[in-house]
């Protein structure tokens, strides 16, 4: 029987992270393992491998910890800025890389209360998508008590928005027959780009394959390409007016665009100059 005896291996790895919400962090990671080798084994090509499979793991504990610290940083600078995390690193959101740095030219307060009604009118129409029922508001806080704050948000702003004045209702009387939800809302990752997003709805539009969003007020085609990206099949992108119009008819169209590639590409450069400025 072939003689055993014990091989101790130790490695460590650090490292200083100086984008973090407070000052330079300083990580080291120690490992140590003991293991059993046979007469005959190569202890030195033994402890070579088992190193560098050590420090391996710990330069992945290191970055994992580095992108969470940066992207902490990140939102805490910019308002602007969201992620999502999955398997322990943290993805930059779609609509962050696209708007981190736009002016909105209205004040927080507003825009809060634009993003509470929009919000509020998504709830409604996937409500309506899956049970072909109109909730009031009452009614959608009841069943999703979350929507409670967006509801205050929108009724006591300055603003005196009303879900009533949008046309979500009207939009789906009239094109609700051309569309085929297979499902709504949809959180995906991209891991070829690195980033996250999250989409209205996929289905069918007039028998094609499309990404849909239901937008109440402006939108941009790259936004939906990066989405389509990260699934199968989309032959086209679709964007739902269910917001305020003054058409005499009370309804928009359905806006469709076929040039995902193109509008891809647009993405990927908002992609690429997201990166140089932080980073990440």
């Amino acid at each position: 029987m072939a003689k055993v005896r014990s091989l101790e291996i130790e490695t460590s790895f650090g490292g200083v992270i100086s984008e973090a919400p407070f000052e330079n962090v300083k990580p080291l990671y120690r490992d140590k393992i003991i293991i059993d080798i046979e007469e005959g084994d190569d202890p030195a090509e033994i402890r070579k491998s088992y190193r560098k499979l050590l420090q391996d793991e710990q330069i992945c504990e290191f970055d994992l910890l580095k992108n969470k610290l940066k992207s902490d940083l990140l939102q805490i600078q910019y308002q602007n800025i969201k992620f999502r995390e999955k398997g322990g690193k943290q993805y930059p959101r779609v609509s962050s890389i696209i708007y981190w740095m736009k002016d909105w030219r209205i004040s927080e307060s507003d825009l809060a209360q634009y993003a509470a009604r929009g919000h509020l009118i998504h709830k409604l129409c996937e409500y309506f998508i899956y049970n072909q029922i109109w909730l009031s508001l009452e009614e959608l806080a009841e069943k999703d008590p979350e929507c409670n704050k967006d509801i205050t948000l929108m009724l006591s702003g300055s603003l005196k928005l009303s879900v009533d004045d949008c046309s979500h209702k009207q939009f789906f009387e009239t094109h609700g027959k051309d569309f085929q939800f297979d499902f709504v809302e949809e959180t995906v990752f991209n891991e070829e780009y690195f980033y996250t997003g999250c989409f209205d709805g996929e289905g069918f539009y007039k028998g094609k394959k499309s990404i849909i969003d239901l937008k109440t007020g402006s939108w941009e085609w790259k936004q939906l390409a990066a989405y389509a990206r990260c699934r199968d099949k989309i032959e086209q992108l679709v964007i739902c007016p269910v917001g305020p119009n003054d058409n005499k008819s009370g309804v928009k169209k359905p806006v469709v665009c076929t040039n995902i590639d193109m509008e891809f590409n647009n993405f990927l450069k908002d992609r690429a100059e997201f990166k140089k400025r932080f980073g990440i």
